[in-house]
């Protein structure tokens, strides 16, 4: 695992606040502010210290939660590059990383690759890149829970419904574990899957004879719809070949 360095922040409430950044620091004060977990009038004045090492009764601040972090700089887990070419869209999910290699599950292969991290940089600097804070779940992810629904037959009848559990598998599946914030607030990489979903169980009772075998038309949010196949080539020949 890669280390990250930390700031610690104390206030006249909260002796301690672990975060990743000032302005996640500075972010998440704000909300506990909003919510009334903190004092406005007390806790006027903020000190933020830069420390490698955390201590007891710690608040932890969630990452990224002021999404200022640099994803092209500095990658985390969870962050998505996409590499497109016609109809076709490499996606590589960043599954963990060590001082030299960014760690990934590429979706046209269905293989954990890795690369060094200036290479990946450089592949970031090129194309999308999806950092984990921006609220979107690859496309591979959000088609592989459709299909699962559809396998089962909860995308029309009386069982069409998006079903928690099995979202939160699959999510589970490529490394998307709510942290105690997101179960708190809403997880939104489940809700943003539930809403996919729920979007083709529309579509098929409005139109059952309308769409067969593909996955597009949520507009909303977006094109879902990635067709991969293993006969396609790795994110390295992708890259090379166009």
């Amino acid at each position: 695992m890669s280390i990250h360095r930390k700031f610690k922040v104390t206030t006249t409430i909260t002796q301690y606040m672990w975060a990743s950044s000032r302005d996640d620091a500075e972010k998440f004060q704000e909300e506990l502010i909003k919510k009334g977990k903190l004092d406005i009038q007390r806790n006027g004045e903020t000190e933020v210290k830069y420390c490698f090492t955390g201590g007891k009764n710690f608040v932890e601040a969630p990452e990224d939660i002021s999404q200022t972090r640099n994803p092209i700089e500095e990658p985390r887990r969870g962050d998505w590059l996409e590499i497109e070419h016609g109809d076709v869209k490499a996606c590589a999910l960043v599954r963990r990383l060590s001082r030299r290699k960014v760690y990934y599950f590429e979706a046209l292969s269905k293989t954990e690759r890795s690369v060094d991290r200036e290479r990946w940089q450089s592949w970031a600097s090129q194309h999308a890149i999806h950092p984990a804070y921006d609220g979107i779940v690859p496309p591979f992810i959000v088609d592989e829970a459709v299909e699962a629904h559809e396998a089962r037959g909860m995308l029309s009848g009386f069982s069409a419904t998006p079903d928690s559990s099995l979202i939160l598998e699959i999510l589970d599946k490529y490394g998307y574990v709510p942290d105690d914030y997101e179960v708190e607030n809403g997880y939104w990489a489940e809700i943003y899957i539930d809403r996919a979903i729920s979007e083709k169980i529309l579509d098929s009772q409005d139109a059952p004879n309308m769409r067969t075998g593909t996955h597009d038309g949520v507009d909303e949010f977006g094109d879902f719809s990635v067709g991969f196949s293993e006969e396609l080539p790795t994110i390295d020949d992708f890259e090379s070949k166009f």
